[in-house]
C-alpha cells in the first residue's frame, strides 16, 4: 500500500485532500460536506449540523491478487481483505460512559485485515478439537465474533449450524443430537445452558466461549 494515498474526500474547512485511512467527519444535513479532525476540533464558528465520525479511504488494493481471480467463499472473503485491508469491516456501537444502560452514537470498529487474521487464527485453533466435514455450532447474541467464527469455519471446511439463543433446552438439544454437533461456540450468556445440556448430547465434545468465563463455571 502506498503511503500518502489519497482518499476520495476533502475537508471543507482547510480544502485539504484528506489521505487514505484519515477519519473524516461527515454532516448528516449538507450534501458531501466533511471536515478533518484538525477542523472538527478548531473550525470558528463550528459547523452547525450534527457530524459523525467516518473513514476516508481511496482506491482499493490490486496488487498481487491474482490467486484470488477464481472465486470461491473463502477466496472471497480473503480477497476483501486484500482489496480492502484497513477499511472498516465489523464495528460494535459503543455503551454510552455516563450511562451504561445506553448507547452512544459511535461505533468501535474492526478492519479486514483484522477480520481476516482473527478467522485465519481461531480457525487453526479449531482444529486442534474438530476435523473438516463436522459439524460446529454457533449461539450467541449479534457480535463480531459470531461472523469470525463463522469465517474460520469456511477457512478450514467446518460445517457451521447457527442456533437462536431463543431455544428451549429440548430444542437445542434436538439440534445437536440431529446433527451430530462435536463443538458449541457460543456467548457467556448461553455457556451454562450449553454445560447442562452437554449431559444430554454424546456427541457434543467441546464448548468455546466468546467471553471470559466467570469463577463459578471454570469447574464446570
Amino acid at each position: 500500500m502506498s503511503e500518502g494515498k489519497p482518499s476520495f474526500w476533502c475537508c471543507d474547512g482547510c480544502m485539504r485532500n484528506l489521505k487514505h485511512g484519515e477519519i473524516r467527519f461527515n454532516c448528516l444535513e449538507c450534501l458531501n460536506y466533511d471536515l478533518c479532525e484538525t477542523c472538527m476540533q478548531t473550525l470558528e464558528p463550528p459547523h452547525p449540523h450534527r457530524l459523525i465520525r467516518l473513514l476516508a479511504f481511496g482506491d482499493e488494493e490490486t496488487e498481487g491478487l491474482e490467486e484470488f481471480c477464481q472465486i470461491r467463499i473463502a477466496s472471497g472473503i480473503k480477497l476483501s481483505a486484500a482489496m480492502y485491508p484497513d477499511r472498516y469491516c465489523l464495528g460494535t456501537r459503543d455503551v454510552d460512559k455516563s450511562n451504561p444502560s445506553l448507547y452512544a452514537d459511535t461505533y468501535s470498529w474492526l478492519t479486514y485485515r483484522t477480520v481476516r487474521e482473527r478467522a485465519e487464527n481461531f480457525g487453526h485453533g479449531l482444529r486442534s478439537i474438530i476435523e473438516p466435514l463436522n459439524y460446529l455450532a454457533i449461539c450467541a447474541a449479534n457480535r463480531p465474533e459470531w461472523v469470525i467464527t463463522d469465517f474460520a469455519c469456511i477457512f478450514q471446511n467446518i460445517i457451521s449450524v447457527p442456533i437462536y439463543c431463543l431455544f428451549n433446552d429440548r430444542e437445542l438439544a434436538y439440534i445437536i443430537n440431529n446433527t451430530k454437533i462435536t463443538v458449541v461456540v457460543c456467548d457467556a450468556q448461553m455457556l451454562s445452558k450449553f454445560i447442562h445440556l452437554s449431559k444430554e448430547c454424546s456427541s457434543l465434545q467441546h464448548i468455546v466461549c466468546m467471553d471470559p468465563i466467570s469463577q463459578s463455571l471454570e469447574g464446570n
